[in-house]
């Protein structure tokens, strides 16, 4: 059963017991690590502390010229305080996020960051010290946490809707953004009956404006959180549903109709979290006898209308979905066979071992059929991760994604590639980047009226010169290599998600 949200009590009763789950003692998933000085290695200069709370620099131009008709801001977020106070964290996702907008005039590109200034980063700088439990990283000595965005370090996403640039975190509010200072500002209040409950990193935006996200609430009672929000960014409808237990699930999948959430087996043990042994992270067990639940979710409703099961696998993103006539979903997602490679190797490469050991992720396809039935495809060969597709084919079929891919190398940092997919038939297209430089998220920017009319935009970290740079591919032509190079004086920390925003 479904509980609907006429009040904030009905939503706040599931988080009420977070104060205890967050108040963790123990320094399980803490680190001594040196800070900043060792982590800048060649190797592992991609997660060291960013070289300056704020940064602006023009690029210069290393190769092409950028395209007279892409103008806008790329607006990237990622973690980029790893160090601070003498204390590094043990985990790429724990850092405090920094916003970083890539301006194209037409005549140039200049680059803008800032870290955000959340609570939880000015409470520290109060303290003096880390304090704050972290994703995965328990800071020696830490103080409790009372509620999610306590901890909240706005590091994974940036959305841009209704006259607001926001970052995006995954266990609590989104923050407000000052788009001309980059400066942090107040937490979202969508609506009393949902403040300051999780707002996921990668909500939907539909062709008309309105905006879906989900939310994952750990407990004491677990549930999903569904939003709906309309293009001028006033909450709709907002509804709840039990999960237990509740697997960890990042991102879903809109279509015309329905919301598509894949809960994959590394599920939080509520008592394992308030036992005060381990980070949050370490409070998952992976447990592959449960099988990947799905549920779909009507979107005029957000009630639960269908559940599906399929094998245990686990994933971060998915590409799209989309709905045919029947009622068949079709998606797409990067899956891989456990959560190694963020248990372990995100964990290896803070601590400067530069290896990537575990199985990645891999472009698949699901089916869920209406009579319940489900099935995944088979694994398009090699590592694929950050899918993006051509945003106006959100909820309907599209023809292709943008994601980073493996170049065979083995172990090391997975992704040397920026391909082009096809669903159903794997890569047709693709660009390897020089053997020291590191590709990040590419986004898709349109230009004409068809699907992949249009540029391929994404930044790189060059570990040999040290410093970032940003390329422009053409989309259908991404073999023929980047139309337009640029790079800055300085580097930039790996970060996560973006988004281009034209003007």
């Amino acid at each position: 059963m479904m509980k609907k949200l006429p009040s904030r009590r009905d939503v706040l009763l599931a988080t009420a017991g977070l104060p205890a789950l967050f108040a963790a003692r123990a320094a399980v998933g803490a680190t001594d690590a040196p800070a900043a000085t060792s982590a800048r290695q060649s190797r592992t200069i991609g997660f060291a502390s960013v070289v300056a709370e704020e940064l602006s620099s023009p690029l210069e131009t290393s190769g092409g010229r950028p395209p007279a008709g892409l103008t806008g801001i790329l607006w990237r977020n990622g973690p980029a305080e790893h160090d601070r106070f003498g204390h590094r964290y043990g985990h790429w996702f724990d850092g405090d996020g920094m916003v970083q907008a890539f301006a194209f005039t037409g005549a140039g590109v200049a680059h803008r960051g800032r870290v955000l200034d959340t609570p939880k980063r000015r409470r520290e700088t109060r303290h003096g010290k880390r304090v704050v439990p972290a994703f995965a990283t328990l800071p020696p000595g830490h103080t409790q946490v009372l509620a999610p965005d306590d901890m909240n370090v706005a590091n994974t996403s940036i959305l841009a809707h209704a006259g607001r640039l926001m970052a995006l975190w995954e266990g609590g509010s989104a923050l407000e953004i000052d788009p001309e200072t980059l400066a942090a500002g107040r937490f979202v209040d969508w609506a009393p009956s949902v403040a300051g409950v999780p707002f996921s990193a990668h909500p939907k935006i539909g062709r008309d404006g309105t905006l879906w996200n989900i939310g994952c609430v750990p407990g004491p009672r677990p549930v999903l959180v569904f939003y709906r929000i309309d293009r001028a960014g006033r909450l709709v409808k907002a509804n709840v549903a039990p999960v237990a237990p509740l697997g960890m699930a990042h991102d879903f999948v809109m279509t015309a109709r329905h919301l598509v959430v894949m809960l994959a087996p590394f599920v939080l043990e509520p008592d394992l979290l308030a036992s005060g042994r381990v980070s949050f992270l370490d409070a998952h067990d992976w447990r592959p006898a449960l099988g990947t639940r799905v549920l779909t979710i009507d979107r005029d409703t957000l009630e639960v209308k269908r559940r599906h099961e399929l094998p245990p696998g686990f994933h971060f993103h998915h590409g799209n979905g989309w709905e045919e006539a029947d009622g068949t979903i079709r998606l797409d997602l990067c899956q891989a066979p456990g959560p190694g490679f963020v248990t372990r190797d995100l964990r290896a490469a803070m601590r400067g071992e530069g290896r990537f050991s575990s199985a990645h992720p891999s472009y698949r396809q699901v089916v869920l059929e209406p009579n319940g039935a489900a099935r995944v495809g088979p694994a398009v060969p090699g590592a694929a991760e950050f899918p993006r597709i051509d945003s106006r084919r959100t909820g309907i079929r599209h023809d292709m994604v943008f994601a980073l891919a493996d170049g065979g190398e083995g172990e090391g940092w997975p992704f040397s590639r920026v391909v082009r997919l096809e669903p159903g038939n794997g890569e047709v297209d693709s660009w390897t980047f020089p053997g020291h430089r590191i590709p990040e998220e590419h986004v898709f920017v349109p230009r004409g009226e068809a699907e992949g009319d249009g540029w391929l935009v994404g930044s790189f970290l060059d570990v040999r010169r040290r410093v970032t740079g940003l390329g422009v591919f053409e989309a259908m032509r991404l073999s023929d290599g980047p139309v337009w190079e640029g790079v800055l004086p300085y580097p930039l920390p790996l970060g996560l998600h973006g988004t281009f925003v034209k003007s």
